[in-house]
């Protein structure tokens, strides 16, 4: 608990330092995160798979992704089915049979690196930084109430084939927690930064990527308990891998980023 608690608090002043930076240092601190979530993912993957995936050109698709996102976003659509036809000429061009090698890397591509990319879109927005710690509130307070809760309180488990121990008393107390924390964040925006949109938007939101979030925990953890791992990595004392930690954030990443889209500027 204490490795873990030491991480969270470390991972925190970083993300401050590399939010409050932007730039430069933003795009080295996505790009970390995105080639190790698809390093994780891939290496999880070849586990259970035959033939296995090629991680380099995982990695090569991830980085054509994640700079497609950078410089311009709305060329993502096209470069994903440039990497879709990629993807399927390499599988025929290998002799593979079938569609699931190709299939699951797809996956892992929209759900590593086009999920971590739209963190880049946050920069374009009037008021992004206030949007983007939305993201990290929603899904702490979910996870930490969805955790004690379903601790004390939690008897009947709603995904037993997939997470044995998350239970709906839980789920429910995230989803309650993280709908007042986003309120809370709001007051605190309004009174001390002139940033001012309605309680029942800060209520929608935190309900929503709440549920969002906990639907990113535990298809995280389909995926563990598919190739048959406890962690899909161990660079993070105490949580594991850098998809452990984020599971539920790359959920939530692109609804903050439509909310973003659609009340930025009306505060």
């Amino acid at each position: 608990m204490r490795a873990r608690v030491w991480t969270g608090i470390i991972g925190i002043l970083i993300l401050i330092f590399i939010f409050y930076t932007g730039g430069f240092v933003l795009v080295i601190g996505v790009s970390i995160l995105t080639l190790a979530g698809v390093t994780e993912y891939t290496n999880a993957i070849n586990r259970s798979i035959r033939p296995k995936i090629n991680l380099y050109f995982m990695l090569l698709l991830a980085v054509v992704i994640i700079i497609t996102i950078k410089l311009d976003y709305y060329f993502l659509m096209p470069v994903l089915l440039v990497v879709f036809i990629a993807i399927f000429c390499y599988e025929i061009l290998s002799g593979n049979v079938g569609i699931q090698r190709g299939s699951t890397m797809l996956f892992g591509l929209i759900y590593v690196p086009v999920m971590f990319g739209y963190l880049f879109l946050f920069e374009n927005l009037q008021s992004g930084v206030y949007y983007l710690w939305m993201i990290f509130i929603i899904a702490f307070s979910t996870d930490t109430a969805a955790y004690f809760v379903g601790r004390k309180f939690g008897r009947t488990h709603f995904a037993p084939k997939i997470s044995p121990k998350k239970t709906i008393a839980g789920s429910v107390g995230g989803i309650i927690a993280s709908a007042v924390c986003t309120i809370l964040y709001g007051v605190i925006l309004a009174k001390f930064f002139g940033f001012i949109l309605p309680w029942y938007l800060y209520l929608g939101l935190g309900v929503v990527a709440s549920i969002a979030g906990q639907c990113g925990d535990l298809t995280a953890s389909m995926i563990k308990r598919r190739v048959k791992i406890k962690d899909f990595g161990h660079v993070l004392p105490g949580h594991g891998g850098i998809l452990d930690r984020f599971d539920s954030i790359l959920f939530i990443i692109p609804l903050i980023y439509i909310f973003a889209s659609l009340t930025d500027g009306i505060a």
